[in-house]
């Protein structure tokens, strides 16, 4: 997961280096939104742009329709997720919002027309979240909806570039167990590259407004 840190014992240091990396993290991504200009006068900030310029890494995750890589990413623009399928909330009603979000510009009559996306769940929890569950689980929201996992290693590039963060609570029972995770949503541009990220609390309304916006520049 993180190297140097075990998920067996230490969980009093671990949460303090989790907790430690999720403040500078979100100080970071505040610092990076800076550079984008101020908002539109009359607007209520609702998400950090970050504006990156270089592509994610290298990465490849496994999901039911094959393989998903960096590269795939190019091209449209795309809203990465990263959770579990037994998630008890925090997944179904981002996952629902997305659904919301896509209904939202489907119907969207503005010129120009809202940019093509494509919604990407990334499960943290591979053990459990094999290619057919993640199948039948994004299929109850959206059958377009991508997902994908993989092991530590597997996610690692992606984690590490965009500052997730996740912990499986998976010490005593390696069958029925939470799993601790960020809940922000990442909006990938067709580049490859972190554009802005969404944090809690998330309103569809607005995450079309400001994906508008983002998208429009």
């Amino acid at each position: 997961m993180f190297p140097g840190l075990s998920m067996k014992g230490g969980a009093g240091i671990w949460l303090l280096v989790a907790g430690a990396v999720l403040t500078l993290g979100g100080a970071y991504l505040a610092w990076r939104s800076f550079s984008a200009g101020p908002m539109p006068a009359g607007e209520v900030p609702t998400v950090s742009i970050v504006g990156d310029r270089q592509p994610l890494p290298a990465f490849s995750l496994q999901g039911p329709r094959g393989p998903l890589t960096d590269v795939d990413l190019r091209g449209s623009w795309s809203f990465l997720f990263f959770g579990y399928t037994q998630c008890p909330d925090i997944c179904p009603t981002a996952l629902a919002l997305m659904k919301e979000v896509g209904a939202a510009l489907t119907v969207d009559k503005a010129v120009p027309p809202a940019p093509t996306f494509k919604v990407v769940f990334v499960s943290v929890d591979p053990r459990r979240d094999n290619p057919e569950l993640l199948r039948q689980y994004l299929a109850a929201f959206d059958p377009a909806f991508i997902g994908v996992s993989g092991d530590d290693a597997a996610l690692a590039p992606l984690v590490a570039a965009l500052g997730i963060y996740y912990r499986r609570n998976d010490a005593t029972d390696a069958k029925n167990y939470t799993v601790d995770h960020s809940a922000a949503i990442h909006l990938i541009d067709p580049q490859g590259r972190l554009a802005a990220v969404f944090s809690p609390p998330q309103e569809a309304a607005k995450i079309v407004a400001d994906f508008r916006r983002i998208a429009g520049r």
